[in-house]
């Protein structure tokens, strides 16, 4: 299934804030909800279980006033005292259904009807009974029984406010482990969140930046394409054209160095010709200021042509420096093989040569790893003294493969290291009777080593120094391993 980003980058950072953020806010909701619920609950249980004790209180404070104006009834017998007996039972009654009404427990209700029982009964001793002392001890009793009821009733409501409290514990280490397992939960989702949107959001700068580095080192041959939001997917079509550009803009400079060269061999041939002829003395005698002039026009004539050649060998070099013959190359037999190319120079010169390879195999063009160590060696020839000595190693450091090519000459002043890669550039400290070169072979060995994602460097002498690593397994495999 293939992932549709949004039409803006903006968009894609929006979406993955409210995203990230949702969880949170779902958590606070559900926080409130419960702490919310847990008030209602709380306040709900306080309210009825304060308003059951205030009643079952009053009740108590009736059932006093109840007692002694029954009692005053029964030892004076006058009607007010039956009439205030009445009033109060009245309040008592009403208190009492106002308890019934609440919402008590079962024992709660149980007492309250009993407490109506021996009210009604009172109440009936005291209606149909004739005031007597008699009649008062009896409701002493009954009054006394009724009272420990009420108290009883109080008690229950105690009860009932320590069980509400009980509860609203219970409930609240209950809501207390939810919130908890939630942020437990939570933690995981939202670090996941944040990392697929970090990939989200890294996905196309990466792709971004890894096409910038490409176009950086000169490889023009792979389109480039963004996946992402609309405006990185722009900017990815944006810098393709700028790809474009670059591949037609090379082969115009291409097109320019072959044309310009083929141009100059021209004239050149004809001058090389001319001074070859009055050199030979084939138009006449030459005395030996004309001898010397003739040599001169000779010498830089063939000294030009080297140059046109090499710059149709560098831009034949540098058209092919897109893309890789890779395979697997035994490098030891590369190097010897450069080492015989070399040996007649060599040995003209009586320069001798400190062979040091091991057996290393890596994944890369083998012409294009001889090229470069064809440069170097050359190099090296050219510089050294006579009778002087060529180092050539060859060994493995973890997954590389490493070259190293060294003579005795006056080797590379520190401020000219990171020029010397540069085309056309030619040291300052070359020897007079080295062979003047084009200043190319150094500009090719950085190509191509770098097309084999390597690296060159210039190591302290005495003499020149050079060393290359390239990886010796190729970038699928290494991203395996």
């Amino acid at each position: 299934m293939r992932l549709t980003y949004p039409r803006s980058f903006l968009s894609l950072l929006l979406i993955g804030f409210s995203i990230v953020a949702a969880p949170l806010v779902l958590a606070l909701f559900s926080n409130a909800v419960s702490f919310e619920r847990l008030a209602a609950l709380s306040e709900q249980a306080v309210l009825s279980a304060v308003k059951v004790t205030q009643a079952s209180r009053a009740l108590t404070t009736n059932l006093a006033s109840l007692e002694r104006s029954a009692r005053q009834y029964a030892v004076a017998g006058e009607p007010p005292f039956l009439e205030a007996w009445r009033d109060n039972r009245a309040t008592f009654l009403g208190t009492l259904r106002t308890l019934e009404e609440m919402p008590l427990s079962g024992a709660q209700r149980a007492e309250a009807r009993r407490i109506a029982t021996l009210e009604g009964e009172l109440a009936t001793m005291v209606e149909k009974s004739a005031p007597t002392a008699e009649l008062s001890m009896q409701l002493g009793a009954g009054f006394a029984t009724l009272s420990e009821r009420t108290q009883a009733l109080v008690s229950l409501g105690d009860g009932v406010i320590d069980e509400g409290i009980e509860r609203l514990r219970a409930q609240a280490e209950k809501s207390r482990a939810a919130v908890f397992w939630l942020m437990v939960a939570m933690i995981p989702t939202v670090v996941l969140l944040i990392a697929s949107f970090t990939f989200l959001i890294a996905k196309p700068i990466n792709q971004v930046s890894a096409s910038i580095k490409r176009l950086g080192d000169g490889e023009f041959g792979r389109p480039i394409a963004i996946e992402g939001p609309g405006d990185m997917v722009r900017l990815g079509e944006q810098l393709d054209w700028l790809r474009e550009r670059l591949v037609a803009l090379e082969a115009q400079k291409t097109r320019f160095l072959q044309h310009v060269s083929h141009e100059l061999k021209t004239p050149l041939t004809a001058l090389r010709e001319g001074s070859d002829l009055l050199s030979s003395g084939v138009v006449g005698n030459l005395n030996a200021d004309q001898r010397e002039i003739a040599q001169i026009l000779q010498e830089n004539s063939i000294e030009l042509r080297k140059l046109i050649e090499g710059l149709l060998n560098y831009s034949a070099v540098d058209a092919q420096a897109s893309y890789l013959e890779a395979r697997i190359v035994q490098l030891r037999d590369v190097v010897k093989r450069v080492v015989n190319d070399r040996k007649l120079a060599m040995v003209a010169r009586s320069i001798r040569v400190d062979f040091n390879c091991e057996t290393v195999t890596a994944y890369c063009d083998e012409e294009k790893i001889r090229v470069m160590l064809d440069n170097l060696l050359s190099n090296a020839v050219k510089y050294s003294p006579e009778r002087g000595l060529v180092s050539v190693k060859l060994y493995k450091d973890r997954g590389e493969a490493v070259f190293e090519v060294a003579d005795e000459g006056p080797g590379i002043p520190a401020e000219e290291r990171d020029k010397v890669f540069e085309a056309f550039y030619r040291g300052t400290d070359a020897p007079i009777s080295a062979v003047k070169g084009s200043g190319l072979g150094l500009s090719i060995v950085k190509e191509y080593v770098t097309l084999h994602k390597g690296r060159v460097e210039v190591l302290d002498g005495p003499g020149a120094r050079f060393r290359i690593r390239i990886p010796r397994k190729r970038e699928s495999e290494e991203e395996a391993a």
